[in-house]
Order: C-alpha cells, then sequence, then structure tokens
C-alpha cells in the first residue's frame, strides 16, 4: 500500500513537472522569474504539497529552476539547463513550441558537428549504415510525393532518422549514443525547419549530394554538402549565418568556423540582453529537499 501510494504521488509529481517544465520552454516564464508558491501549485494542479515538492525536485535535479531561502522557486539561466538529461529531452520530445534560445543552440552544435561526422561517416560507414541512410531519405521522397497533401510529420521522422544514421555511420560509439541522445533536439531543428513542402525539393537534393558523397566515400564532399544541408536549414528557421567577407568559394573549414562565430556571438548577445534585464540580488540557496 506505501509503494502504491508513493508510486502515486511520484506520477502526480511528474504531472507538475512536465506542465512547468512547457511553461519554461514556452518561455512563459524566464530566468529570474519566480514560480507560484508551494500552494498555489497545490490548488492549480489539484494535487498535494508533497507531489508539488516532488515535481519541483524535478525541475532542479535539470537545472532549469532553484529554490532560494526567503525568495521561492526561481527560474535559472538557460546555459544552466541540464539539457542532455533524459527527463528534459523527454520534455523536449513532447513539446511544439521551443524556447528560442534552445533551438538556436542546438541548431548551432548541429552545424559544428555535422559535417565532420559526414566526413568520417564517408570513411567508416558500413553497408548497414549506407543502407539506412537511403531508406530513410526514400522515406522522405515518399513523404513529399504523398497525396492528397504530404505528410510533414512523416517527412520529419525520416529526416531524423537520416541524420541518426549518418551519427551511427561514423562507427563510433560516443556519436552513435548522441544520436540516440539528441534524437529529440535533432526532432526539434528539423520539424521547426520542415515547414513547407514548397521548399522541400531543394532540401532533398541537398540530402541526396549528402549521401553520394558519403556513398562514394568522398569525405571532402560530405563535409561540403553537410554544411549546405545546415545552410538550407538555417535559411527555414530564419537564424544568421553569413559572415561579411567569406564566399561560397571560401575554403569550407574557414567557412564553418566563421559561421559558427557568427551564430554564437548573436546568441551570447540576446544573453547578455536578457541578463541585463534581469535584476535579482543573488540569493541564498535553499537545500531543502
Amino acid at each position: 500500500m506505501v509503494a502504491n501510494g508513493s508510486s502515486a504521488q511520484g506520477s502526480r509529481g511528474e504531472r507538475v513537472a512536465t506542465s512547468l517544465a512547457h511553461d519554461l520552454l514556452s518561455g512563459i516564464y524566464r530566468a529570474g522569474d519566480v514560480l507560484p508558491k508551494e500552494m498555489e501549485l497545490t490548488a492549480q494542479f489539484g494535487v498535494s504539497r508533497a507531489s508539488v515538492r516532488s515535481g519541483l525536485q524535478l525541475l532542479n535535479s535539470c537545472g532549469m529552476v532553484r529554490r532560494y531561502s526567503g525568495q521561492g522557486t526561481i527560474v535559472q539561466e538557460f546555459r544552466d539547463w541540464n539539457i542532455l538529461d533524459p527527463v528534459f529531452t523527454g520534455w523536449l520530445a513532447e513539446h511544439e513550441a521551443p524556447h528560442p534560445e534552445l533551438l538556436r543552440d542546438f541548431f548551432a552544435f548541429r552545424y559544428g558537428a555535422e559535417p565532420l561526422i559526414a566526413a568520417i561517416a564517408a570513411i567508416n560507414a558500413g553497408a548497414r549504415d549506407l543502407l539506412a541512410m537511403e531508406e530513410a531519405f526514400e522515406g522522405m521522397v515518399r513523404s513529399v510525393d504523398a497525396e492528397p497533401s504530404w505528410d510533414r510529420r512523416a517527412f520529419s521522422e525520416f529526416d531524423v532518422d537520416f541524420h541518426a544514421a549518418i551519427y551511427r555511420g561514423t562507427r563510433n560509439a560516443i556519436w552513435a549514443q548522441l544520436a540516440h541522445i539528441l534524437r529529440p533536439a535533432i526532432r526539434l531543428v528539423v520539424t521547426k525547419s520542415n515547414q513547407t513542402a514548397d521548399l522541400l525539393q531543394d532540401s532533398l537534393g541537398r540530402h541526396r549530394r549528402l549521401m553520394e558523397a558519403i556513398r562514394l566515400r568522398d569525405a571532402k564532399g560530405a563535409f561540403e554538402a553537410a554544411i549546405r544541408v545546415m545552410d538550407r536549414t538555417a535559411q527555414d528557421l530564419r537564424i544568421e549565418t553569413r559572415s561579411e567577407g567569406l564566399t561560397d568559394a571560401a575554403d569550407p573549414f574557414l567557412i564553418l568556423t566563421r559561421r559558427l562565430a557568427v551564430m554564437n556571438t548573436v546568441a551570447a548577445a540576446n544573453r547578455s540582453d536578457q541578463e541585463t534585464e534581469t535584476t535579482l540580488s543573488i540569493p541564498t540557496e535553499d537545500s531543502t529537499p
């Protein structure tokens, strides 16, 4: 009986945490905001105070909030969130309106990592990896050609499968695990960029060239093709990647590093602006569980 009660309390706590996490991901609560008091959350969710505390502890374990003595539960800076925590990625997978910083930073990670991953896959990918890429790409094509209208959800899932296959094609256990851990993050970027069927033919062409470069063991070509795929995604997401003084004829590595610098500089400036708006004194953290 005690075990069942504890399980029910945990389930209710998870419901509280999931709802609040979605509010944080949507930007309803921002860094420095104080969450409602425990009694208010108890009334809002119709659960016990113990369940509310359990939910807040889940958010705390993901670095999203901290409890401070005399000030309550305060939302933390995005950079302090444990975004690779399985609990967090589970919330992310269910969420439709992502935190803008989250979307931008996940994209910047992919922009920096995937050209290198593609180049390694061009050298190391086995027959099974190549088949997985081909099957995912063919699924993308079928989704665009679906009648009476294109299947956006299916296209996005096949798109995620395509990129995950490239991660696994490196034949490196860490990259392969990252593909699994980051799958919700990759899906987030892919889904937000795949908004209209009219622009997908260009995206398909870029994915095809990337797949062919890997199949032909052309590491340099795969590196460049992956940048082109990411450029298309950046355009769809309206994320600035261009840097002055560079053309597409420049060295691909220089293009990649300079564009990453642009994205990270913009992200840092946005965070600085938000931090300036937040005028909190440094509180004392409450260690009360």
